[in-house]
């Protein structure tokens, strides 16, 4: 499987991807600034630690997705390596059925949240005051893409276990 987009909805989760990993790298430059700001004894950047604090969290949920499609994430292998062939199958359904589950539930709910904080106009008083459906928006959209992605798995259209050896082989 090539690790370059195929579709729009893939070139969507690439380009979601690389925006997570242009904030990382914004914040290893605001760390390292901050680094030798200190040690050259001129002002730091005020708002480090709070856009650090940001831009891990959107980056973990930017970059969730496209990890999930091209199959770079954690998972339970274990699981599937120790049960015989047969069981493989149901295992795997079950998994992918608990994980689309699981990310639809935090999809509803943090998009409930984002909705709840947006109307209420509530916002987060940091370093700088942001609104604080800002914060929450990334994780609905996030989880959403996550519930269609083991859905696929779900329904079949892609496997998550490709290729994997079990130990009752």
């Amino acid at each position: 499987m090539s690790d370059k987009p195929q579709s729009p909805f893939e070139q969507l989760l690439f380009t979601m991807f690389c925006t997570g990993a242009c904030i990382l790298a914004l914040i290893t430059l605001f760390i390292l600034y901050d680094v030798i700001a200190r040690n050259a004894g001129i002002p730091t950047f005020t708002h480090t630690l709070t856009l650090t604090e940001y831009g891990l969290y959107y980056t973990t949920m930017l970059g969730a997705p496209w990890l999930v499609r091209k199959k770079h994430h954690i998972y339970m292998q274990l699981i599937t390596a120790m049960v015989p062939l047969k069981v493989r199958p149901f295992v795997s359904k079950l998994s992918y059925l608990l994980c689309t589950l699981t990310c639809a539930l935090i999809c509803y709910y943090s998009g409930v949240v984002t909705l709840e904080t947006f109307l209420r106009g509530d916002h987060e008083v940091r370093s700088f005051d942001m609104p604080r459906w800002l914060v929450f928006a990334v994780m609905p959209v996030s989880f959403f893409l996550l519930t269609v992605e083991f859905g696929r798995f779900l329904v079949g259209i892609d496997d998550m276990y490709d290729g994997e050896i079990g130990i009752h082989e």
